[in-house]
């Protein structure tokens, strides 16, 4: 009975023995898995331009500004390139580093100067709203047979009419806390149209056409600047759903502009050099478009380099 009694106990113990080192080599794997996605959630990013090259480092500065970092890599590039790094803490100690942009690409490319005046954001969004005018004008010309089209033009107008009406009203307000409420509800509810499945004047964002869906955001993002300007932070006290909404629109602009290019070629252009005047109405700078990038969906590296080369102009 002893003996039975001992073995009892001595197999005990090694189970226990044997309990003991799964839970610890368990709680190791699951420390690991969260220092790992802590440390993945928290990857910073920036766009650079390599100043100077050296065997073991680089010297680069922010593509916006003059900030210089010195970034170590064993990797070769060139003076002049534009790189997309990812690091944790200190970017001096990346993650990783992909070319954007080579040198050799960036002299190879014509650019184009667009003559618009740049006295006021007024005359540049005069500018930009008299071009997509004389687009859709030509074709509601081309599609004035066509029941379909014609409806969807319709639509169009009803939309921008209103759109450009809420930017009309925000001109004449004055900064008072009424008014500040107010246009929070305009931008809230145009907003909601775009992504959130909202109605204006009975109409959806879906029953627009590529051309007024671009028109929308563009007018959007004026609207969200004229508020800022007139109301400094008023998106501060907006609902969650609202956070990091510039860069969502941002991105929703790069997402309509990327379907034109591929099922709507006659848009790109016209689209893109909207989006040049929208950089110089609202301020744009590489890093915001950049942070935008992450709400177009593909390759954003890919999406990277093309939408550099829009924003150069």
């Amino acid at each position: 009975m002893k003996s039975v009694k001992e073995k009892y106990i001595r197999d005990l113990k090694i189970v226990s023995g044997i309990l003991i080192v799964l839970i610890f080599v368990l709680t190791l794997v699951l420390v690991d898995f969260i220092s790992k996605k802590y440390v993945s959630d928290n990857y910073k990013r920036a766009y650079v331009e390599v100043v100077s090259t050296y065997d073991d480092f680089l010297l680069a500065k922010d593509v916006d500004g003059d900030s210089k970092y010195t970034i170590k890599t064993k990797d070769k590039y060139k003076v002049g390139d534009i790189v997309y790094v990812t690091y944790y803490k200190d970017i001096e100690n990346p993650k990783a580093i992909e070319l954007v942009m080579s040198k050799e690409t960036k002299e190879d490319t014509t650019e184009v100067s667009i003559p618009v005046e740049e006295t006021t954001t007024k005359v540049v969004e005069e500018v930009t709203t008299k071009a997509t005018t004389k687009k859709q004008v030509e074709t509601k010309k081309e599609d004035k047979n066509t029941t379909k089209n014609a409806t969807n033009e319709s639509v169009d107008s009803i939309v921008l009419n209103y759109v450009e009406s809420v930017k009309t009203k925000l001109d004449n307000y004055s900064a008072n806390e009424s008014n500040k409420q107010t246009a929070k509800e305009y931008f809230c509810n145009i907003v909601d149209f775009i992504f959130y499945g909202g109605e204006i004047k009975g109409h959806t964002f879906n029953e627009l056409s590529s051309s007024a869906k671009a028109k929308v955001v563009y007018y959007a993002l004026i609207i969200d600047s004229k508020i800022d300007n007139k109301f400094p932070g008023y998106k501060d006290t907006l609902n969650d759903k609202y956070s990091d909404i510039k860069a969502k629109l941002i991105g929703k602009y790069i997402q309509i502009v990327e379907y034109v290019k591929n099922n709507e070629p006659e848009l790109y252009e016209g689209l893109k050099r909207d989006f040049l005047l929208l950089k110089k109405s609202v301020g744009l700078t590489w890093n915001v478009v950049s942070s935008a990038l992450k709400y177009v969906g593909g390759n954003i590296v890919s999406l990277a380099k093309e939408w550099y080369e829009n924003f150069r102009g």
